[in-house]
């Protein structure tokens, strides 16, 4: 099992499933806040991420009177429900991609940065947990939201340290594109984190960039395992 996660092909395969997956999540969470942030222009799925009062569920959701809170209520949810196969998907892509550079180059260390995306979407499972009972008592959400901020940016920092993880093996296999496409996630941690509502849509985004940059890796691996096979079968 292990061996097959580390071909570029399970890493090509386990993105494409991710992308999949979170394109879906976007079709159902709302596209935007019910009554706007002041001074923010987050995502209503990433403000209920970093809420931290109950004022924040008006904001996504709307008011009591609002004839499209049910509406929210209901496609926050069932995102938040596709959101479980997809941190399977992207706990195996991570580990995918580490486990096919643990074999390229020496060092267990790789092993641990594929281990922090498993982590990571175990933490998001907590996160979801959580969610779900807040969408539920919108009217006493504080327990919830004390414990919240741990799960989410326990899976946040794991999912950037895993991006500076990949810039590192880029740098080693000198592959400084590549490299350079996974530094801002770990670099926009802490700016994130200190200004969830600013920076923090920024901080979080761009740990896609360096999933693109572990996708195109392997893509490109993949198509030249593909030619140099065919080449011995022709000769």
């Amino acid at each position: 099992m292990i061996d097959r996660l580390s071909s570029p092909k399970a890493t090509t395969q386990l993105f494409a499933i991710t992308i999949g997956l979170m394109l879906a999540m976007q079709f159902y969470f709302p596209a935007q806040l019910a009554i706007p942030l002041p001074g923010s222009d987050i995502r209503p799925v990433l403000l209920l991420e970093f809420a931290s009062k109950p004022e924040h569920l008006a904001h996504i959701f709307g008011d009591l009177d609002d004839p499209q809170r049910a509406s929210r209520i209901a496609g926050m949810n069932m995102g938040n429900a596709l959101d479980y196969p997809f941190m399977l998907a992207y706990g195996l892509f991570i580990y995918s991609f580490f486990a096919g550079v643990s074999r390229q180059l020496p060092g267990r260390l790789w092993k641990i940065f594929g281990w922090m995306g498993l982590i990571a979407a175990a933490s998001d499972a907590i996160e979801n947990a959580l969610l779900f009972r807040m969408v539920a008592d919108m009217a006493d959400p504080i327990d919830e939201m004390a414990i919240l901020p741990y799960p989410v940016w326990v899976k946040f920092a794991l999912l950037a340290l895993s991006c500076g993880g990949a810039a590192w093996a880029f740098s080693q296999l000198r592959r400084w594109i590549l490299a350079l496409l996974c530094l801002p996630a770990p670099l926009f941690l802490v700016p994130g984190m200190l200004d969830p509502y600013g920076i923090g849509p920024l901080a979080t985004a761009l740990i896609g960039l360096g999933w693109l940059a572990m996708a195109a890796y392997a893509v490109r691996e993949w198509i030249t395992l593909r030619r140099g096979s065919r080449s011995e079968h022709v000769g």
